[in-house]
């Protein structure tokens, strides 16, 4: 096949982020041009001091400066006016719909007729978890307005979650037919296999953003509850976000409770390594990467039974489930996982294979790649 000019549209880009979505693109993007296609990546930048244009191998990204964040995860930034002098470009690929970066995208789609394709990576529909008035009447005007517009400008839609899809065509009424379930993706040598022990400490990591819909504070009142019971389990957050200043005040006389912060992600599988339990507390997912690559080591997953989360954890055989924001079940599940390890084990043992075979991105990519193609044709 010949090589493709695709134009990657993204919120975020860059091997510090450990959002799902950006690791989906920066990994798409490699293996693409890892086959000879050309990229650009159009993204955003939070600094003036970083430059607005970078180049490796096939790939020139293109970051333009957003001075901050609506409701702290939109970056808004105006990057059309570059995207309308865009020339010959076989097709836009488009992540997640909720974007100032995606409404552009889907302009420039209107008026330059570019092949479009949307991928959906969560946030479909009303925020299923407590917030306030505004950001929830923000979110339901934006899906049946601007939301509903970007729908409508693409030629495919593809997603990463089963449920988002069914929830796309109930909340937004979008046609199932134009909608295809492309899996989530890993590389999974940078993943190795390996067999968790449990010695004296257990030690429950979260990796991911810090913020309300992740499910953070009813989850950090569990970890109180059980440190007041004296415990020998530990908690591991690594990431950033509004609650990580919060969390690093309460917890800066806890030994118990150790904050990374921003990491490289190339460090994710070295802190899997050392961890017993991934947890995923969120009230709000599509299908979460970080659940991915912990399976892919072998590492247990307790999860909330939200978004594509079943359908990972084969519904509760491949890892343990709970309701989010059931704080006592949660709590009784660390509890009995400290207690029933090598259970666990045994059950992510099982699953792993799985997620290495159906979630590695060398099968996602010619999976995307063929799709390109029927688009342009």
């Amino acid at each position: 096949m010949d090589p493709l000019k695709i134009v990657q549209v993204t919120p975020y880009f860059g091997s510090r982020s450990y959002g799902g979505t950006e690791r989906y693109v920066s990994n798409l993007s490699n293996e693409l041009a890892n086959r000879g296609h050309h990229i650009d990546v159009f993204t955003t930048k939070n600094s003036t001091k970083i430059p607005y244009q970078s180049y490796y191998q096939n790939i020139t990204v293109h970051r333009f400066y957003s001075p901050w964040n609506v409701f702290g995860i939109n970056p808004a930034c105006f990057m059309l006016h570059k995207m309308l002098q865009l020339k010959d470009v076989d097709v836009f690929h488009v992540h997640s719909y909720i974007y100032f970066t995606t409404i552009q995208a889907a302009i420039t789609k209107l008026l330059k007729r570019i092949p479009m394709l949307l991928h959906i990576h969560g946030g479909v529909g009303r925020p299923p978890y407590k917030t306030g008035f505004l950001k929830e009447f923000a979110k339901v005007f934006f899906d049946y307005t601007l939301g509903k517009f970007v729908l409508s400008q693409a030629d495919v839609i593809a997603s990463v979650s089963l449920q988002d899809s069914k929830l796309l065509e109930q909340t937004i009424h979008s046609n199932l037919d134009r909608i295809i379930i492309i899996n989530n993706a890993i590389n999974p040598e940078h993943f190795p296999e390996v067999t968790p022990k449990l010695q004296k400490e257990l030690v429950v990591t979260y990796i991911g953003d810090l913020e309300l819909w992740k499910g953070i504070p009813y989850y950090t009142r569990v970890i109180d509850k059980i440190i007041e019971k004296k415990q020998n389990i530990s908690f591991w957050f690594v990431g950033n976000g509004s609650l990580f200043s919060a969390l690093e005040s309460k917890y800066s006389n806890e030994k118990r409770v150790k904050l990374f912060g921003a990491v490289d992600h190339k460090e994710i599988p070295n802190i899997l390594e050392k961890t017993h339990i991934l947890i995923q507390p969120s009230f709000w997912e599509g299908s979460p990467t970080t659940i991915i690559e912990a399976m892919a080591m072998g590492i247990p997953v307790l999860a909330s039974n939200i978004g594509d989360i079943p359908r990972l954890l084969d519904n509760g055989r491949d890892g343990v489930m709970f309701e989010a924001g059931n704080e006592e079940l949660l709590e009784e599940i660390i509890l009995n996982a400290f207690k029933n390890y090598d259970e666990l084990v045994d059950s992510a043992k099982k699953a792993r294979k799985k997620i290495r075979k159906n979630y590695a991105f060398e099968n996602v990519t010619t999976q995307i790649e063929s799709l390109y193609h029927k688009l342009i044709s």
